[in-house]
């Protein structure tokens, strides 16, 4: 495709607009550690892999934007690492203790729930950013700003690679998730990650191949449930396997959005249907 022949390696502003979204990210997390007195301070070990995490995130999120200028990933990265600090700053502090052995903890720890979860605000960084790309670039929403992108539509191997890296990214993400949260039996993250990534690639597929817009909306209901799994940490997330039938609920609105946009509004698909630059 002509958009992806043209494109330019990172420059050094892209690169280092990402670093300092990374150190942004991790001088928030280890301010709030410290502030809280986190046992994780006491673990170099397990405190590097953290930051490590925390910057990846970070510069990712950042140097998507800087270098496609698509906003809403940074937009989402900042938003939920604000959110956090907004959390941890008004809620008491928590209380450790030691019991048989074990850190105990009394009072809430959201900044170690966002720290520890990392890979759940990537895979949806990474969403977002799609979800912008479609809609800007198929309907012609400040499409004209947007560097470094395939241009619509796109061919279908494109589509496919496209869809399957950012469902299994959410899928990946939400199977770590509930085995984080000691889902039993642990054959059950298999099926997480097959229902969590259908119900991804749906919204996705039908925006990318129809501009189909329901969905999307629709599938906002994902993220939040994945963020009450991070932040209430609920008694057991089986109920995360409820994204299987919900998929299928976006197949169906996607079926009947395409009939009535095709039959009564008249759509032909737009830049989405047209034929592959080459």
């Amino acid at each position: 495709m002509k958009a992806i022949d043209s494109l330019q390696r990172p420059s050094v502003p892209s690169l280092a607009a990402g670093a300092i979204g990374g150190l942004l990210n991790v001088t928030c997390v280890l301010a709030l550690f410290v502030r809280g007195s986190y046992p994780v301070l006491d673990a170099p070990t397990q405190l590097a892999v953290l930051a490590l995490a925390g910057f990846a995130l970070g510069f990712v999120a950042v140097f998507i934007t800087s270098y496609t200028r698509l906003l809403t990933p940074a937009i989402a990265f900042l938003g939920v690492l604000a959110g956090t600090v907004y959390l941890d700053l008004t809620t008491p502090l928590p209380e450790w203790g030691e019991l048989g052995g074990y850190v105990i903890v009394e009072g809430p720890t959201h900044v170690s729930s966002y720290a520890h979860t990392w890979y759940v605000w990537l895979s949806l960084v990474v969403v977002a950013g799609l979800v912008e790309f479609g809609l800007r670039q198929g309907y012609g929403v400040g499409d004209g700003r947007l560097r470094n992108l395939p241009s619509l539509p796109l061919s279908r191997s494109a589509l496919g690679r496209i869809i399957a890296t950012a469902a299994g990214l959410v899928g990946l993400a939400t199977a770590l998730l509930v085995l984080r949260s000691g889902i039993q039996p642990s054959a059950s993250v298999f099926v997480v990650f097959i229902v969590a990534a259908a119900v991804t690639a749906v919204p996705l597929a039908a925006l990318l191949s129809r501009g189909l817009v329901v969905p999307l909306v629709l599938f906002a209901l994902v993220p939040y449930a994945l963020a009450v799994e991070v932040f209430v940490t609920t008694d057991s997330p089986v109920h995360i396997l409820l994204f299987g039938p919900y998929a299928v609920c976006l197949l169906v609105a996607a079926a009947v959005e395409y009939w009535l946009r095709t039959k009564v509004g008249g759509w032909d698909g737009g830049r989405f249907a047209g034929q592959p630059s080459t």
